[in-house]
């Protein structure tokens, strides 16, 4: 596993802003085997059109069935927020064993309109049969500041934030 966990991370970021600016939600990710980047991908998803495209699901598929189960074993998947539930389990049919995540589950729920909820997502893959390991918070205050091009139009991130915690309020 590479020592560069920031050197990493730092490129998901650039990727998530690029995407932000695209106008699509700000996500990126990488994928690194012996210390060299193999693939990298950004978010493309369209919620209009119903189109999924997280980022880490994108670069699932440029790696399927080019990269041998060797190489993808010993790689290390880096992206720039926590991977939702259907992007773990795509990461896991990947073979990829170890994940290295910007921001975490716990700080990313400060963007969304529901409360934080501790989820033991290595127990569960474990008992499924899948050895994953996912390392949180790597520049993690960076990571929170890449939201503020989230849909393609710059908004600061405690205004977000603040966005959030008002809809949180109205829904309890």
């Amino acid at each position: 596993m590479s020592d560069n966990h920031e050197q990493y991370m730092k490129r998901c970021y650039e990727l998530a802003v690029s995407s932000g600016k695209k106008g699509h939600d700000t996500f990126g990710a990488v994928l690194v085997y012996d210390g060299k980047i193999l693939e990298e991908a950004e978010n493309t998803a369209d919620f209009a059109k119903r189109i999924f495209g997280h980022a880490e699901f994108n670069l699932v598929h440029k790696c399927a069935n080019k990269y041998s189960d060797d190489i993808l074993e010993k790689s290390v998947l880096y992206t720039s927020c926590a991977p939702c539930e259907r992007c773990l389990g795509a990461i896991a049919s990947l073979g990829v064993h170890t994940v290295v995540c910007g921001v975490s589950y716990k700080e990313f729920c400060k963007l969304l309109p529901f409360d934080y909820q501790a989820v033991d997502r290595e127990g569960l893959l474990k008992q499924l049969g899948i050895q994953m390991t996912l390392k949180e918070s790597v520049l993690e205050d960076e990571g929170m500041h890449v939201f503020e091009w989230w849909g393609g139009e710059y908004r600061p991130l405690e205004e977000l934030i603040a966005e959030m915690d008002e809809v949180k309020k109205n829904n309890r």
